[in-house]
């Protein structure tokens, strides 16, 4: 991949209701892993592990990040991993309604409700994403894809 500069960077938009869930889930294994600590040391020691896991698992795959390049999209997710799309790839990027935050045939790294972006792609699996600027977002997006030759 070509080096380009970030044209835009953006964060993504957490909500309350994105937060209870996910810590309920980390507070309820760890909990019940430590009351059986004295009763089942080994379904202590499991439910232990499944938190840990459960912590690593969205640590990796929570969005941290969103970079317009000059020629691509990026989705920075946790360590390592990053989802990178080519702007020659996007055929619509646009606001979407909330309910695609939960039934959207795609992926799916929206965290909020109230900022969903659509990105509609040529090949591949569409998603929705949630930056905290949603309008800004689609603005430089659109006009980072209509700079690119080809496309305008």
């Amino acid at each position: 991949m070509t080096t380009s500069s970030i044209i835009f960077e953006d964060t993504p938009r957490y909500d309350l209701w994105l937060k209870l869930i996910l810590g309920g889930v980390l507070a309820l294994t760890l909990v019940l892993g430590i009351l059986f600590m004295y009763r089942d040391t080994e379904a202590a020691i499991v439910l232990l592990g499944i938190t840990l896991f459960d912590a690593l698992l969205f640590w990796a795959i929570m969005p941290r990040r969103f970079q317009i390049f000059e020629d691509r999209l990026k989705i920075l997710l946790g360590g390592p991993l990053a989802v990178n799309i080519q702007l020659s790839n996007i055929a619509e990027a646009k606001p979407a309604s909330s309910r695609k935050v939960f039934f959207y045939w795609g992926s799916r790294f929206a965290t909020s409700t109230s900022n969903v972006v659509e990105i509609v792609r040529k090949k591949g699996l569409n998603l929705v994403i949630s930056p905290k600027n949603a309008d800004i977002f689609v603005e430089r997006l659109n006009q980072a894809r209509q700079s690119q030759p080809g496309l305008a």
